[in-house]
């Protein structure tokens, strides 16, 4: 369990660093929607059941319409943007900034 553990926590800083610095945080449950692992501004343990689900209807949906796809669920605030995605059964929510570039495409 170490093992997975140790290779968890190096995919997540992989994924905050780069070109992906400015995320400001990331989760990643697993299938029952426990949290595995976060990071940054993604720590609450509260929500991780909410983006199991979440993708879980999502892919619900995609199937509905005949669409195998796995779905990207976007929820956006005015200051940030939740991307949410299934990736092997685990749903991976990252928190992103927005942008003053993205504040005056919107307007």
């Amino acid at each position: 369990m170490q093992q997975k553990s140790t290779q968890t926590s190096r995919l997540v800083d992989n994924l905050l660093t780069g070109d992906r610095a400015e995320l400001e945080g990331i989760s990643c449950n697993d299938p029952s929607g426990l949290c595995l692992l976060s990071k940054g501004t993604m720590t609450s343990a509260n929500n991780s059941g909410i983006y199991t689900t979440l993708v879980r209807l999502a892919a619900q949906l995609q199937t509905q319409q005949g669409n195998v796809e796995v779905p990207l669920i976007s929820i956006e605030t005015k200051s940030y943007s939740i991307m949410v995605k299934e990736y092997d059964g685990h749903a991976v929510a990252m928190k992103v900034p927005r942008t003053a570039a993205n504040d005056e495409t919107d307007e």
